[in-house]
């Protein structure tokens, strides 16, 4: 599978939005099984995250077609190694054609320096649950919830339908990986 990343061009965010909300958004509508769903995240928080100095916006391609994309915050001084993947994102029509890890190992790849990932996910999210701790190596962290909460509160994003809780995960990076 020929999956490689290609930089996001300023003239392909409203592309790349509108793709990410469809596929977060599927997600939402088929575990709850309601009609309709908000954008998640919402369009200010994707454009705030992209618009940051510190983020990497890509398009994951395979071959020449678009099938995805991905953010990646950067350390802020080169003397970190932690990176966070804010997004990751295969469109509807090319999910369950195994394309996410290859995505996650063609990031790997563009980021060697990273000696920690980060990420996070909704706790309804299974499918990402499993695709981070099984496949991609990660670990469970953290849990944010009404109990537990950070700084940016991911729990507000959900409200509307009725669940709280984000896992954080990590995956130290190791000559192995």
């Amino acid at each position: 599978m020929n999956i490689k990343l290609k930089r996001l061009d300023v003239s392909e965010i409203d592309t790349f939005q509108e793709k990410m909300h469809e596929s977060f958004k599927s997600a939402v509508i088929n575990r709850f099984d309601v009609e309709d769903a908000a954008p998640i995240p919402p369009k200010y928080d994707i454009a705030h995250t992209i618009k940051d100095t510190n983020t990497e916006a890509w398009a994951i391609m395979l071959d020449k077609t678009p099938v995805g994309g991905a953010v990646i915050r950067r350390p802020a001084t080169n003397t970190e190694k932690r990176y966070s993947l804010e997004l990751l994102f295969i469109f509807n029509e090319h999910v369950n054609k195994k394309l996410g890890y290859s995505a996650w190992l063609a990031i790997e790849k563009q980021y060697p320096n990273a000696e920690i990932w980060e990420t996070h996910t909704p706790y309804f999210e299974r499918r990402n649950i499993h695709f981070y701790i099984n496949k991609c190596g990660f670990k469970v962290v953290e849990f944010y919830c009404e109990h537990h909460r950070e700084e940016h509160d991911l729990t507000n994003e959900f409200k509307d339908i009725n669940t709280s809780g984000f896992f954080r995960f990590e995956k130290r990076m190791t000559s192995e990986n």
